[in-house]
């Protein structure tokens, strides 16, 4: 395994610490992210998180357990999926607007992206983490389409630059797939598993593209990054000085600054000295993140 650290001074960010911090986009000028456990949802309306000003956070309380938000067009709308279903968050109010497909009693939406359409693809988790009953749905014009059954905690996914391929994981699997991806139909083919995780507790999380073609994945209790090529090539593995980093983002005026929320840490993986309390951390890379696609709210009926 490569692993480098090319420029990555990573800094302890110093924002609220976060329980289960989750799905960080980067979104008109601003960062959001949330903290499952503790519902809620913060962001962040500047575009340097180093210099964390108070009066540029906001923290809202949702009414659900949200595992995954998205970013529209319109800065004040974004669209929240948890246990209950599908939200629409406008002017700082939730409202419900697509019921859960599943057993919200045993699972809840995780993990999603929206693809260049626009279309709101999302993956459930099964709180048990048996059977392999959750799945990854893609919501169209108000219905939530069953695309890949039989997961565990659906994660990771991302559509790459070029709209023409995706990336799935399955954290209780520890697997990690690319698929073909046609945007007109919105159809996945071709599945082919490209790392399988077999030592040790470390499994793959959430991840995005940079705008050179490649994958970054969080590796839960990994203490690292991990970069793949659009085929599914693994490149390398970049360490992060926390022990359950859970999903990359990258974002700033400049697109370099990478981001990565994180779980919370215990005595048996504590994280990396001088980062002991920190649940998301931020360096400047060489890099430039892929401008995620915006959902369209209007698919949620």
């Amino acid at each position: 395994m490569t692993t480098h650290q090319f420029d990555m001074k990573w800094q302890a960010l110093a924002l609220p610490a976060c329980s289960l911090g989750e799905s960080p986009r980067y979104a008109h000028g601003g960062w959001i992210w949330v903290d499952i456990n503790q519902r809620k949802l913060y962001r962040l309306n500047q575009a340097d998180p180093f210099k964390a000003k108070s009066e540029n956070l906001q923290v809202l309380h949702m009414p659900d357990e949200i595992g995954c938000v998205l970013p529209t067009a319109n800065r004040d709308t974004l669209i929240a999926l948890g246990r209950q279903g599908a939200w629409l968050l406008e002017q700082g109010v939730f409202t419900h607007k697509l019921s859960s497909p599943f057993d919200a009693t045993k699972h809840r939406f995780n993990d999603g992206r929206a693809d260049p359409a626009g279309r709101i693809w999302i993956s459930t988790l099964v709180d048990a983490r048996t059977p392999a009953t959750a799945a990854l749905y893609c919501i169209e014009s108000g219905l939530a389409q069953l695309k890949i059954p039989d997961l565990i905690v659906g994660n990771g996914l991302a559509f790459s630059p070029q709209g023409t391929s995706a990336f799935l994981c399955d954290t209780r699997h520890k697997c990690i797939w690319r698929f073909d991806f046609d945007c007109s139909t919105g159809n996945l083919s071709n599945a082919r598993t490209i790392k399988h995780y077999t030592e040790g507790t470390a499994r793959p999380d959430g991840a995005c593209f940079a705008d050179d073609g490649s994958y970054w994945v969080a590796i839960l209790e990994g203490y690292r990054l991990e970069r793949f090529s659009e085929r599914g090539e693994f490149i390398e593995s970049i360490s992060v000085p926390l022990a359950k980093p859970t999903m990359p983002c990258f974002g700033g005026e400049q697109g370099n600054i990478l981001l990565v929320t994180s779980a919370q840490t215990d005595d048996k993986l504590p994280n990396k000295p001088g980062f002991e309390n920190a649940s998301l951390i931020a360096c400047e890379t060489r890099f430039k993140g892929h401008a995620e696609a915006f959902a369209n709210a209007r698919h949620l009926g």
